[in-house]
């Protein structure tokens, strides 16, 4: 009896593309964690990541790559099992990507921040590949399991590299600049001195003794060291976080950002602001600064958080009169517990608040001030109308 017409030996159209699919989606998800595990931060982790509230910055990095990696290697080996494991990856994804719409960002930090990707970039990818999967969903149900054993092990893989490779000790070298190295030995600045090996000329003989006891000096001066130039750390990690709440009640010069800034070249006295050049509301925030400098002129002092995207992306539009200090570009700042801008308010050097601003285009300020009070830093939050 010849076969019916209405049948086919041919394999369906879903058939065929289910396992490239979920193979597919698997790839895109392994280049982009892989680029973030090598080049990028916890600091460009989208904000609802990095806030978590339960884990460490450094280590919700590296818990999020594990999944990621573990995911995407066991999926490119199991289209059952992956089809599952990258409908719910990507469903956390989108997720994340639409609050990063709401809230206005301009980069979705997929990439670790090596790579500027906004989420309307990432939600047309991850959005595609979504899509994909759910038409090919019955077909990747019925696909044959391979060995579990192999998918166990690519899991296991996975999600052990980040601890591996992820190293921030800081082994790059910083090359010497005349504002990092310190003087020589000022002996050698007479070359009598420096040809004899002597640092003061030798004594003068007198023609007769004398019997007069010696006098031995009481209150000969005392004369203060003379301070070292301030220089950069020999080696630069890949990032550096800084937490402006915990340098409260502390000299400025004894904090983190002291490490990378000469901070004893600038006012000890005054508002340090920490932003970034492209953070939308370090430029809104820096606007209503300087709209109101001349009814209340402050001593202000603004450290770019640099990074190497700032010529092309910079979006600062004017600030206040003001002194300037820059971070080394080279490194990736993780400035928390939120993103930038931050406020220090300085009294001798000595950090009395540090003020984390939230300002929109309307000029709402959603701000946290951190202050000292009973030994303590305690956490104000208020709203303020410009």
């Amino acid at each position: 009896m010849p076969p019916s017409i209405h049948t086919s030996a041919e394999p369906k159209l879903g058939q065929l593309l289910a396992p490239w699919v979920v193979r597919a989606a698997a790839l895109w998800v392994l280049v982009v964690s892989w680029i973030k595990m090598t080049k990028g931060s916890p600091g460009a982790l989208p904000i609802i990541v990095r806030e978590n509230g339960v884990f460490d910055e450094d280590l919700t990095f590296a818990l999020t790559l594990s999944v990621e990696l573990g995911v995407s290697l066991a999926a490119l080996f199991s289209v059952r099992l992956g089809w599952w494991l990258m409908t719910g990856l990507l469903t956390v994804f989108l997720a994340v990507l639409f609050h990063l719409i709401w809230i206005g960002a301009t980069s979705c930090g997929c990439f670790g921040g090596a790579v500027k990707f906004s989420p309307y970039q990432m939600l047309a990818v991850d959005g595609t590949l979504f899509a994909l999967l759910w038409w090919s969903r019955k077909a990747a149900g019925s696909t044959r399991t391979p060995s579990q054993l192999l998918t166990a092990a690519a899991l296991l893989i996975g999600v052990v590299t980040p601890w591996v490779a992820i190293d921030n000790s800081g082994g790059e070298s910083v090359p010497p600049t005349p504002n990092n190295t310190s003087s020589e030995n000022a002996g050698a600045a007479n070359p009598a001195n420096a040809a004899t090996g002597l640092t003061t000329p030798p004594p003068t003989p007198t023609d007769k003794p004398t019997d007069k006891p010696t006098e031995v000096a009481t209150n000969t001066p005392q004369v203060a060291p003379t301070p070292q130039p301030w220089q950069l750390p020999a080696t630069k990690p890949r990032w550096v976080k800084l937490r402006p709440p915990e340098w409260v009640g502390k000299s400025i010069h004894e904090t983190e950002l002291a490490k990378w800034l000469d901070t004893r070249s600038l006012s000890d006295t005054g508002r340090w602001i920490l932003f970034l050049q492209t953070c939308t509301h370090c430029r809104d925030y820096l606007n209503r600064v300087a709209a109101k400098f001349g009814e209340d002129p402050q001593v202000y002092v603004l450290v770019t958080l640099a990074t190497e995207q700032d010529a092309a992306e910079g979006i600062i539009q004017q600030t206040p009169p003001h002194e300037a200090g820059a971070l080394p570009p080279d490194i990736q700042w993780v400035v928390g517990p939120e993103l930038p801008p931050w406020e220090l308010v300085l009294e001798g050097g000595i950090v009395i608040e540090a003020i984390h601003h939230d300002v929109n285009e309307s000029g709402l300020d959603k701000r946290k001030r951190f202050r000292l009070e009973l030994g303590a830093v305690i956490e104000i939050p208020e709203q303020f109308q410009y």
